[in-house]
C-alpha cells in the first residue's frame, strides 16, 4: 500500500474516533442535564397544559434552580369557584378585598368587596370587559381584542402573582424554594426579589388544586406590603349566575 493511501485511511480512523468521542461527550452532557432538574416523564410538547399529580412531584427535588421548571408543569382547574382575600398596607394605613371568584373555562367572574367603598363586579370573556359597582344599571364595556388564558386572566385580576410572572423571573432573582404544608395545602412555594423594586415576594401554590393560595411581599425594609389567602375551593363548580350582567344577560349564552 502507497505512503499516501496508508495516510489517507489513517487520517479516516482518526476522524471516525473523534465523531465518535464527541457523540458520546454530548450524550453525557445531555444526561447531566437532565439528572439536575429531575422531573417526572414528560410528553411531548403540546399546546394544553401538562398535569402532573402531586406524587409526581414527590419525585421531584424542588429547589430555587427547578421551581421554574416545576411551576411550568402545572395547570389551573378549568372550572372553580372560591373566595380570596387581599390586603395591601401602606404608613399608617392599609385596604382589604374580599374577592368572590368564579371561572368557567375562558369566562371570569369576580365581585370585589373593599373594607371601604361599594362593591365591584367584573365579568371578562374571551373578547369583552364589563366592570360596574353594586346598584348601577350598565356596565363599562371594553372591547379586548383577546383577553387571553382565562385562568391567567383570573389570576392578574384578582391581584395575584401568576404562574407566568414567576417564570419571566431570572434564576439569580430566586431566593429560595421547596415544599411546604401551607395552610393545609400541599405546596410549593417560592421567595423572590422583585428586580424592580427590590422587593421580597413569597408565593405558595397548591399541588392538589393547581392554584395560587398564598402569597405576601415585603419591602426593602422588610415591612408587609401586600398579602393574600384563599378559603376552599371548588373545582368543576361555577355559579353560572355569577355571569350575569346588570341588564339580565348571561355572557355564558353569548
Amino acid at each position: 500500500m502507497s505512503t499516501k493511501r496508508m495516510l489517507g485511511v489513517t487520517l479516516f480512523g482518526l476522524l471516525i474516533i473523534i465523531v465518535f468521542a464527541g457523540i458520546m461527550l454530548l450524550n453525557l452532557y445531555l444526561g447531566s442535564e437532565s439528572e439536575a432538574i429531575a422531573l417526572p416523564e414528560r410528553q411531548a410538547p403540546v399546546t394544553t397544559p401538562i398535569t402532573i399529580e402531586s406524587d409526581d412531584l414527590d419525585r421531584v427535588e424542588v429547589t430555587k434552580e427547578t421551581i421554574q421548571a416545576v411551576v411550568s408543569a402545572l395547570s389551573r382547574p378549568r372550572v372553580y369557584s372560591r373566595d380570596v382575600k387581599i390586603a395591601c398596607y401602606w404608613d399608617g394605613g392599609r385596604a382589604e378585598y374580599s374577592v368572590s371568584v368564579s371561572v368557567m373555562e375562558r369566562f371570569v367572574s369576580l365581585t370585589t368587596l373593599p373594607s371601604v367603598g361599594a362593591e365591584k363586579r367584573i365579568i371578562i370573556t374571551p373578547d369583552t370587559l364589563y366592570i360596574w359597582y353594586k346598584g348601577e344599571n350598565r356596565p363599562y364595556i371594553g372591547n379586548l381584542e383577546s383577553s387571553g388564558d382565562g385562568y391567567r386572566t383570573a389570576d392578574e385580576w384578582q391581584m395575584l402573582v401568576t404562574y407566568e410572572d414567576l417564570l419571566k423571573l431570572d434564576k439569580s432573582d430566586i431566593i429560595d424554594a421547596g415544599y411546604i404544608d401551607y395552610n393545609g395545602e400541599y405546596c410549593v412555594y417560592a421567595v423572590y426579589r422583585s428586580p424592580l423594586l427590590n422587593n421580597v415576594g413569597t408565593i405558595y401554590i397548591s399541588l392538589d388544586l393547581g392554584l395560587v393560595v398564598g402569597a405576601e411581599e415585603r419591602d426593602e425594609a422588610g415591612e408587609l406590603i401586600y398579602s393574600m389567602s384563599s378559603d376552599e375551593c371548588l373545582i368543576g363548580e361555577a355559579d353560572p349566575a355569577a355571569f350575569i350582567l346588570p341588564d339580565g344577560a348571561n355572557v355564558l349564552d353569548t
